[in-house]
């Protein structure tokens, strides 16, 4: 059997001067085409190859990887092998991989497509997020953007085509500042009259926001609700509805159940009576839900007979998603346990329920309290004081 050099090496006459080039083996036994050695005697092109093969470099690596041929086909379901993979694991919902496709086509590949996919830092990351920021995005919405890149370069590392990932370095940015003033007690009785038609045009939008107010559902858990899910004692939240998907999983696709009032659930069984168990909130005959548009459009007008216009909800922040805001903070201050909090609201980490908490110091009766007991003490003891 004939043995197989490490290396040869030939020369390449080029226009002016004779380099040498060497040819080897690749693992697979496959012989790979000529390399410079950038040596023009014979002699220094083989001590070359050795210290190469030394260094074990005598292989060249594979041509590096460029991030936009990287990118082709992600998150689009037809194509993206990760996708195909995932969704038989921990599936992603629908929306969450549109807006990854949105980000990497806006924001990410216009700034990485050209790079080699290798010589991405968390430096150059940095960067990127900073631009970001400079351009006006939130940390909201940078934080969704850092999460498609992040996807991709964990794949990219598990598929070995970068030696370390450098999405590990970088930390989602912190929430933003955006202070929300919730709605106090008495504007809540406001928007909520004995009668609804003083303050509502309709009684399915009216009451839409009552059940929000109530169980910290969000708008869409609340337009994909139907009769079937609707208990004398509570609601069993298991889908939500989009335009675009219809009927989906929840965004933590975790479903869970909420305790609900006798008064509310006779509310809701005037729905329940009419539309049996499709969509308790309609726009045809519990066959197609309400849109979106029509209750932001009379829950404003609600706001404005209340005295809250317009320029006062943005400043607060009162928009439809408040009341998830209202309830978790309303919860918190009642003591009750954060955890079961959290399986009301469906949120998973404690930094969330944090952030839809918007305590007002002014409500602490319980500082009071300790500030009377304080005042009581002290009053005795000047009493003491004074006989002796």
């Amino acid at each position: 059997m004939r043995y197989k050099e490490l290396f040869t090496i030939y020369p390449r006459k080029l226009k002016t001067v004779t380099v040498y080039y060497y040819q080897c083996y690749d693992s697979g036994g496959k012989r790979i085409c000529g390399h410079s050695t950038g040596q023009r005697t014979k002699t220094a092109a083989k001590l070359y190859c050795m210290e190469l093969f030394r260094k074990g470099k005598l292989i060249p690596s594979d041509k590096p990887v460029i991030f936009e041929e990287f990118a082709k086909g992600w998150f689009d379901i037809n194509t993206c092998k990760y996708l195909e993979w995932r969704q038989m694991q921990n599936p992603l919902a629908l929306s969450t991989i549109d807006h990854y496709k949105t980000a990497l086509d806006i924001q990410i590949k216009p700034y990485f497509g050209k790079m080699k996919i290798s010589s991405i830092t968390p430096e150059i990351v940095q960067k990127w997020i900073l631009k970001l920021s400079h351009d006006g995005y939130n940390n909201s919405s940078i934080n969704m953007k850092m999460a498609t890149l992040k996807v991709m370069m964990k794949e990219a590392f598990r598929l070995k085509l970068i030696p370390t990932n450098p999405m590990d370095k970088i930390k989602k940015l912190k929430f933003d500042n955006k202070e929300v003033k919730i709605l106090k007690n008495d504007e809540v009785q406001k928007l909520f009259p004995s009668d609804w038609k003083e303050i509502w045009n309709s009684y399915e939008v009216y009451l839409i926001n009552k059940l929000a107010a109530f169980t910290g559902m969000r708008l869409s858990e609340i337009i994909g609700l139907q009769g079937e899910h609707v208990h004398e004692d509570h609601i069993h939240v298991c889908v939500q509805y989009s335009k675009k998907y219809k009927i989906m999983p929840l965004k933590t696709k975790d479903s869970r159940n909420i305790p609900i009032t006798t008064a509310l659930y006779s509310e809701l069984s005037v729905l329940i009576n009419k539309h049996g168990s499709g969509f308790l909130f309609t726009k045809y005959a519990g066959i197609v839900p309400i849109t979106p548009n029509r209750i932001y459009r009379e829950t404003k007008k609600a706001f404005d007979r209340i005295g809250i216009n317009s320029e006062e909800r943005k400043k607060r922040g009162l928009v439809l998603h408040h009341w998830r805001h209202f309830l978790n903070t309303a919860l918190l201050m009642a003591n009750v346990n954060t955890l079961k909090v959290q399986k009301v609201t469906g949120h998973k980490t404690m930094s969330m329920t944090k952030h839809y908490a918007h305590f007002d110091s002014r409500d602490f009766t319980e500082v009071l309290d300790v500030q009377n007991n304080l005042i009581a003490e002290s009053n005795n003891s000047a009493v003491i004081s004074a006989v002796t």
